[in-house]
């Protein structure tokens, strides 16, 4: 995780149904919070939101297949201060603090568009571009990704749910983030196992 921005690892969840009610968050916001703290050694982390997608033409959340970070360094600034208020933002930036994802199959083993990653130490600076997603009550900005035959893309073949990818999203000590992106693979023949998975979005702090 320091060198590379991400560590896959072994995690079992007590929560067996992430599609019913709410009920699950908390439980599984505790399981995150231990885990981060073991595994990063984060000193405080804040559990904010989950994404489900499902690989279904009619889902409402599919995979993204868009290569990308969730966040540049001014929405980072920004989610820090939404998420915060300015007051208790401003002790995290006198800190180390970061943006760590933790993603995870969900049901089954993951077969079809996995989700992978590019390695930064193969990204160029001029690789990333801001792209602003507007919404009616806010303007947020995500890094893009430029295609580049240099990268070195890599992915954990076949995850259950018993494992996840912990990977960094935004730090402001610089510890690197990823690019990353569902993966369009050859399926083996007779393949219909639906993809279907979690991610959760952490702000950590480190000290």
């Amino acid at each position: 995780f320091n060198q590379d921005g991400i560590r896959f690892d072994r995690h079992v969840t007590t929560v067996q149904d992430f599609e019913g009610s709410s009920d699950w968050q908390s439980v599984y916001e505790n399981e995150l919070r231990d885990l981060l703290v073991e595994r990063i050694d984060a000193k405080e982390v804040i559990v904010f939101d989950h994404t489900i997608r499902v690989d279904d033409p009619e889902a409402d959340r599919k995979p993204a297949r868009n290569v990308h970070n969730d966040y540049s360094a001014k929405g980072a600034q920004q989610r820090l201060i939404d998420i915060l208020g300015e007051e208790r933002a401003s002790e995290f930036r006198a800190g180390h603090y970061g943006f760590v994802n933790v993603w995870r199959p969900v049901q089954q083993t993951i077969r079809t568009s996995p989700l992978g990653f590019i390695r930064p130490s193969s990204m160029d600076a001029e690789d990333w571009m801001n792209i602003e997603l507007i919404y009616p009550d806010r303007v947020g900005q995500i890094l893009g990704v430029a295609a580049n035959d240099n990268h070195d893309w890599f992915y954990l073949s076949q995850m259950t749910p018993d494992e996840v990818a912990i990977f960094n999203i935004y730090d402001n000590r610089g510890k690197p983030c990823l690019g990353h992106s569902a993966l369009d693979m050859d399926s083996p023949a007779g393949e219909v196992t639906i993809r279907k998975s979690i991610e959760s979005r952490t702000l950590v702090r480190y000290q």
